[in-house]
C-alpha cells in the first residue's frame, strides 16, 4: 500500500468525462435496492519526512453506490493535525473535493515523532494518531544488474532469486512494507476502469449521432475522445520519458502485448477493451509490493515481481503499527466466517487509516537474456 498521489491525479481528470456522460446518457437507477446502513467518515493518510501532509477525507458510499467506481468526498471539514509543539489546519484542495493538504514546510513530518489527527464535519469527528518509525538504511545490495532468461519462464525459474539486500533494523517499526517498481513503465489504477467503458460508450454514442445532429455538436464530442485517446495513451504506455521502449522480459508477454491490437478487427472489440486490457497488464505488472515482519534485516527480490527490462527502484518501507496492521489485514472480512474480525483500522469515531513510515531505497537494472 503506498500513498494515494496517483489516484488523486485521477480523480481530477475523471470528473469532466463523468459529467458529459451524465449529460449525453442519462441517469439510471439500480435493479437492486436495499436499506443503506449510515455513512461514516473514512480517511486515509500517511506520513513521511520530507513530503507533504495529505488527508483525504470521504464518506462510506451507500450500498447502492458501492459497484458504480464512485466515491463521496467531504468538502468542508475541519482538518487538524497537532503535535507536541504545533497545531496545524490543513487546507482543502481548491481542485480536489475532500483532499487536504499541508506543504512539508509548514507541517515538517519528523522520525520519531508523533502526530494526532482530528477531522471534524457537521457532528462526525474522527481522530487518530501515529508515530513516525526511525528510518532502516539499507546496508548491501547483492546484484544490482540482473539477467533474464526464457529458460526461467517454468515455474521454478520463477521462484530464482536473483539478488538480495540487507538493512539495519529500525527500532520502532511495527514491521517492513518492501515494494519494487519498474520506473520505465506507467498505468492508471483499477480506479479507471469505468473511464475505459464510458469511452466505449462516448465512441458509440458519436456513431449514433453522425449524420443527426450539427457539427458544432459532434466536435464538441470528437474533442473529449480526443483527449481521453491521448490520456490513455500518456498514461497506459511502455514508452518511457526518454522515448524509449521498454519491453517484457517474457517473450510470451511481449507476444501477447503486440497481439493486443490485432483482436481490434474480432467481433466485441473495441477501442475501450484495449485500454482495459493493456491497463491491467502495466498496472498488474508494474508493481510488486509484499510485507515482512519487523525482526527482518534481509529480503530477496524474485523474478516473480520483475516484468520488465529497465530500471527498477526498490524500497523499502519501515512502517509504524497503523500502516502495517492496515496493509496485512486489509482483505480480512472476505471470508464470511464469524471468526474473521476484518481490518484492523485504529481509527476512532470512523474508519480507514492515518499512518506513518520512514524510506530507503535503491535501484536495480533488468536486462533480458535472449
Amino acid at each position: 500500500m503506498r500513498p494515494p498521489a496517483t489516484h488523486m491525479l485521477f480523480a481530477r481528470f475523471i470528473a469532466p468525462f463523468i459529467a458529459l456522460f451524465i449529460t449525453l446518457w442519462g441517469g439510471c437507477s439500480s435493479p437492486v435496492e436495499i436499506d443503506n446502513p449510515e455513512q461514516i467518515l473514512l480517511i486515509q493518510a500517511f506520513l513521511t519526512p520530507g513530503e507533504e501532509v495529505v488527508v483525504n477525507v470521504q464518506k462510506t458510499l451507500p450500498s447502492r453506490l458501492y459497484y458504480e467506481g464512485l466515491e463521496d468526498p467531504v468538502s468542508g471539514a475541519q482538518v487538524i493535525v497537532n503535535t507536541e509543539a504545533s497545531t496545524t489546519v490543513l487546507d482543502e484542495d481548491p481542485a480536489v473535493a475532500g483532499i487536504y493538504k499541508a506543504s512539508a514546510q509548514a507541517l515538517p513530518v519528523i522520525e520519531g515523532e508523533t502526530y494526532q489527527l482530528e477531522v471534524t464535519h457537521e457532528d462526525r469527528v474522527v481522530r487518530a494518531r501515529t508515530t513516525v518509525p526511525i528510518r532502516s538504511r539499507v546496508t548491501e545490495v547483492v546484484n544490482d544488474t540482473i539477467t533474464y532468461f526464457q529458460r526461467y519462464g517454468d515455474i521454478f525459474g520463477e521462484l530464482v532469486h536473483p539478488g538480495e539486500f540487507s538493512w539495519i533494523k529500525s527500532p520502532t517499526a511495527a514491521g517492513y512494507v518492501i515494494i519494487v517498481e519498474a520506473l520505465d513503465v506507467t498505468s492508471l489504477p483499477v480506479t479507471a476502469e469505468p473511464l475505459t467503458a464510458q469511452f466505449d460508450t462516448l465512441l458509440a454514442l458519436r456513431e449514433r449521432l453522425e449524420g443527426q445532429v450539427a457539427n458544432d455538436s459532434l466536435r464538441v464530442l470528437e474533442r473529449q475522445i480526443s483527449d481521453l485517446r491521448a490520456y490513455f495513451n500518456t498514461n497506459i504506455t511502455l514508452v518511457n520519458d526518454a522515448g524509449d521502449t521498454t519491453r517484457f522480459l517474457r517473450e510470451r508477454q511481449q507476444e501477447d502485448w503486440r497481439e493486443q491490437e490485432a483482436k481490434e478487427s474480432t467481433n466485441n472489440w473495441t477501442e475501450g477493451k484495449l485500454w482495459r486490457e493493456r491497463r491491467q497488464d502495466l498496472f498488474g505488472n508494474r508493481v510488486l509490493d509484499f510485507w515482512v515482519p519487523a525482526d527482518s534485516t534481509r529480503s530477496d527480490f524474485w523474478w516473480l515481481g520483475v516484468r520488465f527490462e529497465g530500471e527498477y527502484r526498490i524500497t523499502l518501507q519501515s512502517v509504524d503499527e497503523n500502516y502495517f496492521d492496515y496493509y496485512t489485514t486489509l482483505f480480512n472480512g472476505n471470508s464470511g466466517a464469524d471468526s474473521d474480525p476484518g481490518p484492523i483500522f485504529h481509527v476512532d469515531g470512523g474508519t480507514g487509516v492515518f499512518g506513518s513510515y520512514s524510506r530507503d531505497s535503491f535501484r536495480v537494472i533488468a536486462r533480458r537474456g535472449d
